[in-house]
């Protein structure tokens, strides 16, 4: 039961640094600065489809947070450290991208760094669970 709670607990911050991320984003807004992509990213990654694709990284901890409150059997775990790993990949995917902007935003890259680490994290906890009896 414990390491149930610690993975429901990890996807909610996994989730919450997910926000958070787009909310730093668009901080500048505040101030009068754009925070418009540029017209070569827009083509290649139309608006509609952004939305979809950020719908579907936010929806799909939503669903594991809700599935793990109730569903403790073993397809379901070996599932769940499933996507945990592919989130995590996707994280530190990401978090290199932001690496390679210029310039660097030092604060999206702490960001990124803590929800890596709690990835990590969650894939050790969703493990154990996994090995649980």
């Amino acid at each position: 039961m414990i390491n149930r709670m610690r993975v429901i607990t990890l996807w909610i911050i996994f989730l919450f640094g997910m926000i958070f991320h787009g909310n730093l984003a668009l901080m500048p807004l505040f101030w009068g600065e754009s925070v418009a992509m540029s017209e070569d990213i827009i083509a290649k990654n139309p608006f509609e489809s952004s939305m979809w694709m950020m719908l579907t990284f936010f929806l799909i901890p939503m669903i594991i947070i809700v599935l793990t409150s109730f569903i403790e059997t073993k397809w379901y775990r070996i599932t769940n450290f499933v996507f945990t790993l592919l989130f995590t990949l996707m994280n530190i995917w990401h978090l290199i991208g932001h690496l390679g902007e210029t310039p660097v935003d030092p604060r999206q890259i702490v960001l990124l760094t803590f929800v890596f680490i709690s990835g990590v994290m969650l894939n050790i906890v969703s493990f154990r669970w996994l090995k649980e009896e």
